[in-house]
């Protein structure tokens, strides 16, 4: 059964709390599968890797290149070794949407780039993550309190039986006293 409150669901957060072993920061390849699955990029029984060969190839060109890639450049790191190998360009620009809509890359003149938080400077994924994951998380808690703070109401409120709720009303509207045996 869907739940009708399941229709207001506008995003969701997968953060996931992993220890950092000595072993995962031995390669890049480990770093980025590690950061892929803590941020929830990627489900722990992932076999396909083009999200990760799509995040290594920003990274690639953010940090080793100091530039923003195109599709054609993504493309283009995947297909020279440096990347996984072949891949469809209709898959990349899905994944480059993925992280788009997540708030993690932004998409300016067919280019790719870290989303920059008002207060850091470019390519620094740091920032990033701060401002795009504590944002949506401060975001989502203040609505939580919010709905508890209206349960919380609701529950504390002395309940009274419908019918006298009703016959409020038609008092209120008419300006009569309710009938003797309703009151």
């Amino acid at each position: 059964m869907k739940l009708p409150e399941s229709e207001l669901i506008s995003g969701e957060i997968t953060l996931r709390d992993m220890q950092l072993s000595q072993e995962v920061k031995l390669t890049k390849k480990s770093l980025l599968r590690w950061l892929a699955l803590s941020m929830g990029l990627i489900s722990p029984n992932e076999s396909r890797t083009l999200m990760l060969d799509v995040l290594e190839a920003l990274f690639y060109f953010q940090l080793g290149e100091k530039r923003d890639p195109s599709v054609p450049d993504v493309m283009g790191y995947l297909k020279s070794g440096l990347g996984k190998g072949e891949q469809g360009e209709k898959a990349v620009r899905y994944h480059l949407l993925q992280l788009q809509n997540l708030g993690l890359v932004e998409r300016r003149k067919g280019r790719y780039c870290f989303s920059v938080s008002p207060l850091s400077e470019k390519g620094d994924f740091s920032a990033t993550i701060d401002f795009v994951y504590k944002r949506r998380s401060d975001m989502a808690i203040a609505k939580i309190k919010e709905a508890y703070r209206e349960l919380s109401y609701s529950f504390s409120k002395r309940r009274q039986p419908q019918v006298e709720l009703v016959q409020f009303i038609k008092k209120s509207q008419s300006g009569q006293q309710p009938a003797a045996g309703q009151g």
